[in-house]
C-alpha cells in the first residue's frame, strides 16, 4: 500500500520543478516593479534559479547517495521553503535573488531525489511502469499547480511565493509515512574537481546562452558558452585521472546511456521549443490571455500524461525500448513539422493534431529514456548518474531556448526593413521596431506609440510567424537527427550487452 502511494507522492514533489518557475515567471512581472530590477538584474531574476539548480544538482544527487535519499529530500523540501518564503518577504532585489537561487538548489535536488526514489521503492520488473505513472503526476501537478499559482500571482505577487512552501509542508509532513528509509553510504567521498568543473561548466554555458539573442557575435553569448564548452572537456579529463570519479567516465562509453544522454538532449529541445513557442504565437500574435495559453496547452499536456502511462507498461526488455523510443520519435518529428503550417489567422482546431502528436512522442521518448539512466546507474553513485539526466536535460532545454528564437529572427525577420519600406513606414521607426523585435522573442508584453502601430503590428506578427513556421521545420530536422543517433547508439548498447553475456 506505502509503494502504490509512494509514486504519486513522489510525481508531485517532482512537479515542483516545473511549477515554481511557471509561477515565479508570472508573478516576475509585478516583483520587477515593486523591487525596481531592470535591465541585468531582472534578467538574472528570471535566470537565477536555473543557474543554481545547474550548479548544485550533480552535487545533490551524490549527497543522496551518501547521507540517504529521504533525508536530502526532506532537507531540499525545508530549503524550497525559505527560499520562496525569502523572495515572498524581499524588500530589495538582493534579497529576492538569494530566494530564487536556494530554491532552484532546492527543487533541482527534489527532482533528482524522488527520480532516484522510484527505483528504490519499485520492483524491478515494475520500474517502467512506475516511471510512466510518475511522469504522469508530474504532468498532473504542473496543471494543477501552474493555474493555482497563476490564479493567486494576479491577486498579488507576493502571495504566489507560497504555493510552493505550502506544498512542500504538507509533503514533509506524508514524508515518514509515504517514503521509507533508503540508507546512504557513508564510506561514498566527494569528487571535488570533478564536482566543482562540471558546475562551472554549466553555469558559464547556460549563462552564455542565456545571452544568444543579442546575436552569435555578441561577447556576452560566445565567451561565456565557449568558456564552458572547454570546462566539459576539462571535466572529462580529470575524471578519467581521478581515482574516485562522481561516476565512471566508462559510461559515456556505453551505448545505452549515451543514447540517453542524447536523446535526453534532442528531448528536452522539442519540449522547449513546442511549450514557449506555441506560448509566444498564442500571447503575442493572437492575443490569447495567460489562462486561455495554458487551456490551449492541456491537450499537448494530457497526451503526454496518459501515453506515458501506456508507455511505462508496455516496456520490456529487448526490443521493447527500442520500438518505444522509435515510435515515439517519429510522432514527435512528424508534430514538431506540422507546426510549420501556422500563419497569423491559424485557428486553434488545425494546431491540435500537431500538439497531440507532440504530446504522445515526448512521452514515448521519455519513459524508456529515463528507464535507460535507472539501468546504466551503478548502486555506488546512483544519485549522480541520475542528476546527470537533469544537467543534459538542461543543455537541451537551454539550447531549444536560444536557438529557436535566434531562428524565428533568421527566419522571419531578416526582411523586415524591407517589408516596412513597402508598406510605407518611414526609416524613423527602425530604432522603435528593433527593441520591439527583442522583445518579442523574449515574449515580454509590448507597446507602440504612434500612427504607425498597428502597421507596425501586423508586419511583427506576420514576421513572427513566419519565424515560426521555418523554426518548427527546422527543430524538426534537428530533434529527427538528434533521436536517429540516440537509435543507432542504442542499437550499439544492445550489441554491447549482448557481446558482455556471451563473455561471461
Amino acid at each position: 500500500m506505502q509503494s502504490l502511494a509512494c509514486i504519486p507522492y513522489l510525481g508531485i514533489l517532482a512537479s515542483l520543478q516545473l511549477i515554481d518557475p511557471s509561477v515565479a515567471n508570472i508573478a516576475l512581472v509585478k516583483a520587477s516593479d515593486a523591487l525596481q530590477m531592470h535591465g541585468a538584474v531582472l534578467a538574472l531574476g528570471a535566470s537565477v534559479s536555473t543557474l543554481a539548480q545547474a550548479a548544485s544538482v550533480l552535487a545533490m544527487g551524490f549527497f543522496g547517495d551518501r547521507f540517504g535519499r529521504r533525508r536530502v529530500l526532506a532537507a531540499s523540501l525545508l530549503l524550497a521553503v525559505v527560499g520562496n518564503l525569502l523572495s515572498m518577504l524581499a524588500g530589495e532585489a538582493g534579497l529576492f535573488l538569494l530566494g530564487r537561487a536556494l530554491t532552484g538548489i532546492a527543487l533541482g535536488s527534489v527532482l533528482t531525489s524522488t527520480f532516484a526514489s522510484v527505483r528504490f521503492v519499485t520492483p524491478t520488473a515494475g520500474v517502467s511502469a512506475a516511471l510512466g505513472l510518475w511522469n504522469l503526476l508530474i504532468v498532473v501537478g504542473f496543471i494543477s499547480g501552474s493555474l493555482l499559482g497563476g490564479w493567486m500571482a494576479t491577486i498579488h505577487w507576493r502571495l504566489s511565493f507560497l504555493l510552493v512552501p505550502m506544498i512542500c509542508s504538507a509533503s514533509l509532513l506524508l514524508l515518514p509515512a509515504l517514503l521509507p528509509t533508503i540508507p546512504g553510504n557513508r564510506s561514498l567521498k566527494p569528487d571535488l574537481p570533478g564536482l566543482g568543473s562540471i558546475a562551472l561548466a554549466m553555469v558559464l554555458f547556460l549563462f552564455g546562452i542565456n545571452h544568444a539573442a543579442l546575436g552569435l557575435r555578441s561577447p556576452s553569448f560566445w565567451l561565456p558558452a565557449s568558456s564552458g564548452l572547454l570546462l566539459f572537456v576539462l571535466h572529462i579529463f580529470l575524471e578519467r585521472r581521478s581515482r574516485k570519479p562522481m561516476f565512471p567516465p566508462r559510461l559515456y562509453l556505453r551505448g545505452f546511456f549515451a543514447a540517453a544522454v542524447i536523446n535526453g538532449i534532442g528531448w528536452n529541445v522539442a519540449q522547449a521549443v513546442v511549450q514557449l513557442q506555441t506560448s509566444n504565437f498564442w500571447q503575442l500574435v493572437q492575443g490569447y490571455s495567460t489562462s486561455a495559453v495554458a487551456m490551449a496547452q492541456l491537450p499537448f499536456l494530457i497526451c503526454f500524461g496518459v501515453a506515458g502511462i501506456y508507455a511505462g507498461r508496455w516496456m520490456g526488455p529487448g526490443r521493447r525500448t527500442l520500438v518505444l523510443m522509435a515510435g515515439g520519435s517519429v510522432a514527435l518529428v512528424l508534430g514538431l513539422a506540422l507546426f510549420a503550417i501556422v500563419q497569423v489567422q491559424t485557428p486553434y482546431w488545425q494546431l491540435l493534431p500537431a500538439l497531440m502528436l507532440a504530446g504522445l512522442g515526448l512521452a514515448f521518448v521519455a519513459v524508456p529514456q529515463s528507464a535507460l539512466f535507472v539501468q546504466e546507474a551503478p548502486k555506488d553513485c546512483f544519485g549522480s548518474v541520475l542528476a546527470f539526466r537533469t544537467t543534459s536535460g538542461q543543455l537541451g532545454f537551454a539550447f531549444g531556448l536560444a536557438a529557436s528564437g535566434t531562428m524565428i529572427s533568421g527566419f522571419g525577420f531578416h526582411d523586415l526593413h524591407s517589408r516596412m519600406q513597402a508598406a510605407g513606414l518611414g526609416l524613423e521607426h527602425l530604432p522603435q521596431v528593433d527593441e520591439q523585435i527583442r522583445l518579442f522573442l523574449r515574449n515580454s508584453p509590448i507597446s507602440l506609440d504612434g500612427s504607425a502601430s498597428h502597421q507596425l503590428l501586423h508586419l511583427l506578427r506576420e514576421a513572427y510567424t513566419q519565424g515560426l513556421a521555418g523554426t518548427m521545420l527546422a527543430v524538426a530536422v534537428l530533434t529527427g537527427l538528434l533521436f536517429a543517433i540516440s537509435l543507432l547508439l542504442l542499437i550499439i548498447g544492445r550489441e554491447q550487452q549482448l557481446l558482455h553475456q556471451e563473455g561471461s
